[in-house]
């Protein structure tokens, strides 16, 4: 049963002034309750409903926070380009250990995002394999499936985000050292064969990750029985699940975003029941419900990094004044759309590493034909006159 909350304000200081009126957007933020710490949750509940209606706002934020009855002080740091103004909880539910509110968020609109072009363009995602560190943790439940089947699920809640066009590649296994991933990149956090994934997939970035622990936190025992010495005792069958996420430019290969998410459920039927990772069971299990909120959680983050970062598409052809460019209907592209034209150099660092430079050509191309996938542009000139090739990018900002 919803219960109202008006005792709680959430209010957030502007980092800089404001000179447009806020916009009121109502969302909703679960968490999950670790000890009993309801105040420690609902904070988290609350960062979650604030990064979801800066989001729905097309804008975002970077914001200082303070609870006015002084049960909780901290930063919270949301990378964006708007400004929270007020947040204020309106109603929370608890179930079990999951806390869920709902909360009425006053965001102020950034022009440079929710207004700049960049805004209107679903950017393309492509998710790779995520490796299980210690594959003889998946024996419980059956979960060998794990490594495909979860960045599966991570792009259906990036998807169902709606800001971002996930596509898996769950067969692409990007680390040949789990252990100290992404420690293997170049000296300026570039990844080699990130770029090389990125246009074979046709796709802007790269999310991948890490499994690193799905462990049980109890002492297993034949046929579900627990210490005999305390059979009357049960106890919480506690299962870890910690996975790294990871967020790379596909066409510098740089890393953009790294971070853990570490969340305990409990595995609360058999152990000898083999569900599988992303079956119907696993997600009624307690666990499942855990590890689906630790997803969400991760979608979230994952379109709030993007959103607004540049949308690019390469030029895969040019013939005469008309270029084709790999982004179409499905990535928001219209009939009169304008981008700019951007030449990609390869330049070599001090160890003779190529990266990749984008240099822009002050040259624009206006959108005359678009397909699903692709669109066709004209230039002002022939194309070979400007000099316009194949690998070249448009971009808008």
């Amino acid at each position: 049963m919803l219960m109202p909350f008006h005792a709680l304000f959430l209010t957030l200081l502007l980092l800089f002034p404001v000179t447009t009126f806020a916009k009121s957007v109502d969302a909703e933020g679960q968490a999950i309750i670790y000890d009993g710490d309801l105040v420690d949750a609902r904070y988290r509940a609350t960062q979650q409903a604030i990064k979801q209606a800066v989001l729905e706002s097309g804008s975002r934020v970077n914001v200082k926070d303070e609870i006015l009855n002084g049960e909780l002080e901290s930063s919270l740091d949301i990378r964006s380009s708007g400004y929270v103004q007020k947040a204020r909880i309106l109603s929370e539910e608890q179930e079990g250990d999951f806390l869920r509110v709902l909360a009425r968020v006053e965001v102020t609109p950034d022009s440079q995002c929710s207004t700049g072009p960049t805004s209107y363009y679903k950017k393309t995602v492509g998710v790779t394999g995520f490796e299980l560190q210690s594959p003889q943790q998946a024996r419980l439940g059956g979960l060998n499936n794990i490594s495909r089947e979860l960045p599966k699920k991570l792009a259906e809640a990036i998807n169902r985000q709606g800001y971002l066009r996930a596509l898996t590649a769950t067969n692409i296994a990007i680390y040949p050292d789990l252990i100290n991933a992404p420690s293997s990149t170049n000296i300026n956090g570039s990844l080699t064969n990130v770029t090389r994934i990125s246009e074979q997939l046709g796709v802007q970035y790269i999310v991948s990750g890490v499994i690193r622990d799905i462990g049980e936190l109890y002492l297993r025992f034949p046929d579900d029985k627990y210490n005999a010495l305390d059979s009357d005792t049960e106890i919480d069958k506690e299962r870890n699940f910690v996975v790294d996420i990871y967020i790379y430019d596909g066409f510098s290969g740089a890393l953009l975003f790294e971070h853990r998410y570490s969340e305990i459920g409990n595995w609360d039927i058999s152990d000898h029941a083999r569900v599988g990772f992303g079956s119907a069971k696993f997600w009624t299990v307690h666990y499942g419900k855990v590890v689906a909120q630790a997803l969400k959680e991760s979608a979230l983050d994952t379109s709030d990094q993007l959103r607004c970062q540049p949308f690019i598409a390469n030029i895969f052809r040019t013939e005469g004044n008309r270029i084709h460019i790999s982004a179409g209907s499905l990535a928001g592209v219209k009939q009169g759309d304008k981008f700019n034209v951007y030449r990609r150099y390869e330049v070599f660092n001090q160890l003779q590493s190529a990266q990749t430079q984008l240099n822009n050509a002050n040259i624009s191309v206006t959108i005359k034909q678009v397909q699903p996938n692709f669109s066709v542009g004209e230039l002002v000139v022939d194309s070979h006159i400007l000099n316009v090739q194949q690998q070249d990018v448009v971009i808008a900002w």
